[in-house]
């Protein structure tokens, strides 16, 4: 496993914003040195990560170039793949992705406070929301959203959790909220890429 960065942290936290683990099985036809071949049950297993913001996609290729050296696009659908499976699995082997199923790895919770603001820093581009007053985190994973309480408590900055938002035939969407007063030391200390004030949520 990779020593763990802060350019790491920033992916893995913006991976459990808005990442995904993909492993799927399909057969189809191909070509096999110019023969037709059929291919049966091809496992396909990428990460996915996916944002309407093309400057934090191309941020986020960025921190892939300067982490494993890896080459990236946008597709039409403004998504980045990674499908190499030793960059796959050194992700997965930190946290698992998914809504319900993400967590802060152990490393960043026990870690020095760089990587912990890194954290920060991916998971509100990808998953919180900055207006004129406010700094929130959102998220279905409640268990998710104790860890990052934690992170904040670690670094000194005063939080509530909200009643969660519900909606009818929807998980409940939980949220933590900073105090008005941590608003500027916040974001000079985490500098988000993508969110600015009076952005909304996404």
């Amino acid at each position: 496993m990779k020593n763990l960065t802060p350019e790491l942290s920033e992916i893995i936290g913006l991976l459990c914003a808005e990442g995904s683990h993909v492993v799927a099985s399909s057969s189809y036809w191909g070509n096999d040195g110019g023969k037709p071949r059929y291919y049966k049950n091809h496992k396909s297993n990428r990460i996915e990560f996916s944002n309407e913001d093309k400057k934090l996609l191309e941020h986020y290729q960025n921190l892939l170039k300067i982490v494993f050296d890896y080459e990236t696009k946008i597709t039409k659908d403004n998504k980045v793949n990674i499908c190499k499976k030793d960059i796959v699995d050194e992700i997965i082997n930190h946290t698992e992705l998914g809504h319900l199923i993400w967590n802060v790895p152990k490393t960043i919770l026990g870690g020095d406070d760089i990587s912990k603001i890194r954290f920060l820093r991916g998971f509100l581009d990808g998953d919180g929301s900055l207006t004129n007053n406010l700094v929130r985190f959102f998220s279905t994973n409640k268990n998710g959203l104790d860890n990052i309480s934690k992170l904040l408590n670690d670094l000194g900055m005063k939080h509530t959790f909200q009643k969660p938002m519900m909606k009818k035939g929807r998980k409940p969407l939980y949220y933590i909220q900073l105090s008005r007063k941590e608003r500027e030391k916040f974001l000079k200390l985490v500098k988000p890429i993508s969110k600015q004030s009076g952005n909304s949520r996404g």
